[in-house]
């Protein structure tokens, strides 16, 4: 009798629980992504619109008169200044403005571009090469980590693969006019790695500029 009049009590002082209403989820697939997702994706697909595949660059040595041997060091050189450049690109992506690290790679590519488009033969090739290969490290992460900070969770995976889609048809594209005008002007790839090489000089002193006039809004 004690034990269910103590049972009692505790039911009675206990808490009444009151079902808690839960709002339905938003559908996220209706709402327009931002506008400021807009402006940063057109800056990368417009830049991504004068990366053309390494493949013609592998090209350019070729037809400059390298070997076989000398063009698989010159891409084992340019893969190992990117393997060995990512990490401390990372870092800085998390320190400096983001757009002061893609500026950072820009340079890097336009540097490479404009070089290889202008070099004919000797060390200077390879020292291009080297330099290229900081495009990727200083770009490749930041692009998606930038994307990611300026738009809401909820539309995450769809503002990511709308970006990776643009940036994949771009790239598309200049492949096609890089081999459209590759033979141009000297020849050799010459015209289209000047012009995509300037290019990226304009976008790089632009993205430099914007991360350092406007530091607090480029993360």
């Amino acid at each position: 009798m004690v034990t269910l009049l103590a049972i009692s009590m505790l039911a009675i002082a206990a808490p009444a629980i009151v079902p808690v209403e839960t709002e339905p989820p938003i559908d996220a697939t209706n709402e327009p992504l931002p506008r400021r997702f807009w402006l940063v994706t057109s800056v990368l697909v417009g830049i991504a619109l004068v990366n053309f595949s390494d493949a013609l660059l592998l090209l350019r040595l070729v037809q400059l008169g390298y070997s076989t041997t000398q063009m698989v060091l010159g891409y084992v050189l340019f893969n190992t200044v990117y393997t060995l450049a990512s990490y401390p690109a990372g870092v800085l992506t998390d320190r400096w403005p983001r757009p002061v690290v893609y500026g950072v790679g820009l340079l890097a590519f336009a540097v490479g571009y404009i070089g290889l488009g202008t070099a004919h033969h000797g060390p200077m090739v390879f020292v291009c090469i080297g330099i290229y290969g900081l495009f990727p490290a200083f770009t490749d992460g930041v692009g998606k980590a930038w994307i990611s900070t300026i738009v809401p969770r909820r539309h995450m995976g769809r503002a990511q693969g709308t970006y990776q889609a643009l940036s994949s048809g771009a790239i598309l594209v200049a492949g096609v006019w890089a081999g459209v005008t590759w033979r141009a002007g000297a020849g050799k790839g010459t015209v289209p790695l000047v012009v995509a090489g300037v290019v990226g000089l304009v976008g790089a002193i632009g993205l430099l500029v914007i991360g350092a006039v406007r530091p607090s809004a480029s993360h």
